[in-house]
């Protein structure tokens, strides 16, 4: 399973570089479901995502934000931490829940805005 980012205008993306341009993220079929079940519950293995990251997922104290990230950036951080390449201050605390998971798991977690979303509808809250 894997996630495809594709940009929403590409004209914007390539040749003008617009940092504003978006991009979309395509996964695989029913991951949405699933990923919003591991992100609201923890799925059995380990503890929900907002009780480290905090409420809406926008941090909390050192724990950093995961709202809004790219799946792309996602993918790499806790595929490092999984694989035990990534050392920063925070990965210690990580570490453990990633080795809990799969790569299928994985895929399902990391899609753009569903981490956020997944927290703001258990939550009943409306995103900023």
């Amino acid at each position: 399973m894997r996630i495809i980012a594709m940009p929403e205008d590409p004209d914007q993306t390539e040749p003008l570089r617009n940092p504003s341009s978006g991009f979309v993220a395509y996964v695989p079929v029913g991951s949405l479901a699933r990923g919003e079940a591991l992100v609201t519950t923890g799925g059995e293995r380990t503890v929900a995502c907002d009780i480290c990251h905090g409420a809406m997922l926008k941090g909390a104290g050192t724990v950093p934000a995961i709202a809004g990230r790219s799946p792309s950036y996602l993918a790499r951080q806790m595929h490092d931490m999984k694989a035990g390449t990534c050392r920063g201050p925070g990965s210690a605390l990580m570490t453990p829940v990633v080795e809990q998971r799969t790569n299928d798991d994985l895929v399902a977690i990391k899609r753009v805005r569903l981490v956020a979303d997944a927290v703001v509808r258990a939550a009943g809250s409306a995103v900023d």
